[in-house]
């Protein structure tokens, strides 16, 4: 049966290219074979998009992304819009109710602002719109509220666990995976039910540059995200690093 035995289900702006592209240099993991998207190689086969944009082509469709696996072999994918669209994991329990989940959570300031900064190098007017971080942050409208919104990671989860176990979860932090990524990726494999494999490098995948955020709004913005990161805390059994 192809379909998938682990779904890298986001956060958005978390690591999450990166880290599939670590995954499917294991050994004993089966790359997809793409959604037919023109997107550049860097992730042409990570995102398939099926259970937020292609949910109407069928599951025979979304089989033919993946290929068949041998005893002992596995694949997945890495959607990470998948995390926060409340649609996705009730049709994720009806299609592949036992696949595991990888989820990379990154400090939802740091997290935002990268959104930010990709929407405002990708999107058509969203510049004009919005031509600085606090520009958006004091007038977003509601289609681009959302960005705000997907930091909020306690509420995200919640929606998952009521519908599967947390064992189905690994969870870990964008911040954990850039300081130890060995040591995070190892640890990824025990939870797939994989042997250890160690990687020659870890570089990181459409990297971003941008410039700094202004203090006094990093400052707003983590009082604002506090009272949630603790609720988070008390939900998921890792250490945060923010």
């Amino acid at each position: 049966m192809n379909l998938p035995d682990f779904i890298l289900i986001g956060e958005t702006k978390c690591g999450s290219t990166s880290l599939f592209n670590y995954l499917i240099q294991h050994p004993k993991i089966k790359d997809t074979f793409g959604n037919g998207d023109n997107v550049d190689d860097s992730y042409a086969t990570k995102e398939i998009r099926y259970f937020d944009r292609y949910y109407k082509r069928g599951l025979e469709w979304y089989k033919s992304c993946f290929p068949e696996t041998e005893p002992g072999e596995l694949t997945g994918e890495a959607t990470p819009m998948y995390m926060y669209r409340s649609m996705v994991p009730f049709r994720i329990q009806k299609e592949v109710p036992d696949a595991k989940f990888i989820v990379l959570l990154r400090n939802p300031v740091d997290r935002l602002y990268s959104n930010f900064q990709h929407y405002l190098k990708w999107v058509p007017n969203f510049s004009n719109q919005y031509p600085s971080f606090e520009k958006y942050l004091q007038s977003c409208n509601d289609r681009d509220y959302f960005m705000v919104d997907k930091g909020l990671y306690y509420y995200t989860l919640v929606k998952w666990f009521d519908l599967f176990p947390q064992s189905q979860f690994y969870i870990q932090t964008t911040e954990n995976l850039q300081a130890t990524p060995q040591t995070v990726y190892s640890d990824l494999l025990q939870f797939l039910g994989l042997e250890d494999f160690e990687l020659k490098s870890f570089k990181i995948y459409r990297e971003n540059k941008y410039g700094d955020m202004k203090f006094e709004t990093r400052e707003m913005l983590e009082k604002f995200y506090k009272p949630y990161n603790e609720k988070l805390k008390d939900l998921i059994d890792i250490k945060l690093n923010w």
